[in-house]
């Protein structure tokens, strides 16, 4: 008896343990207005956005395969300059969301801090209006996008705005978006009848 019951325990354990899908930690806590849309985002492929209380911006990509072709696009091109230690690599791709600009070596630093100095480090945001607009130098959102869809070319696209983030700060997101030609996106929004549940409103 003493043996089935340690075999039911370590069944147990084991589907636990296999079905349980763990969320990485994010970066910035976005509170969402709410609506009746009945849409969920999808898992895979979606970049999502999210802008906080304070208009700092952070993005994100759903999968771990992106991450990584999005960074080694980034370093390719030279949009991030000097070197990434490895274990700053490995947090990045398994992080669920980011806010880190890419100016003055601000993104390698952040990256290559110990893991002490890591979790006091406050994410100030990243960019969303190039301030050359020529060029389009300064966006750092814009080039994460550009990684993005170059790592998935059917990537999808999900803004998180908090209920009460700035217009100012969604607009520049949303024509950040439209420089590169995705005028559809979804609208990420807490639905009404729970609390709980995030839903989606394209």
């Amino acid at each position: 008896m003493t043996a089935m019951v340690d075999v039911a325990f370590l069944l147990l354990t084991f589907f636990i343990l296999t079905t349980t899908k763990f969320r990485e930690d994010q970066s910035a806590e976005v509170d969402t207005p709410s609506s009746v849309s009945s849409l969920t985002p999808p898992d895979k492929g979606l970049m999502t956005i999210s802008v906080d209380n304070e208009g700092r911006i952070f993005a994100g990509f759903s999968d771990i395969g992106t991450r990584e072709a999005a960074i080694q696009r980034m370093i390719s091109d030279e949009f991030i300059t000097g070197e990434i230690s490895e274990d700053g690599y490995k947090q990045f791709v398994s992080l669920e969301d980011f806010g880190v600009t890419l100016d003055k070596g601000e993104f390698v630093n952040w990256l290559n801090l110990p893991d002490s100095e890591k979790e006091e480090y406050v994410q100030e945001g990243m960019t969303a209006v190039a301030r050359d607009t020529l060029t389009g130098a300064g966006n750092d959102l814009k080039l994460w996008i550009r990684a993005g869809r170059l790592a998935d070319q059917r990537m999808r696209f999900a803004i998180k705005g908090d209920i009460d983030a700035s217009y100012k700060e969604i607009g520049d997101v949303i024509s950040t978006l439209q420089d590169w030609n995705i005028n559809q996106f979804s609208l990420i929004t807490e639905l009404e009848e729970g609390p709980s549940a995030v839903e989606v409103e394209e």
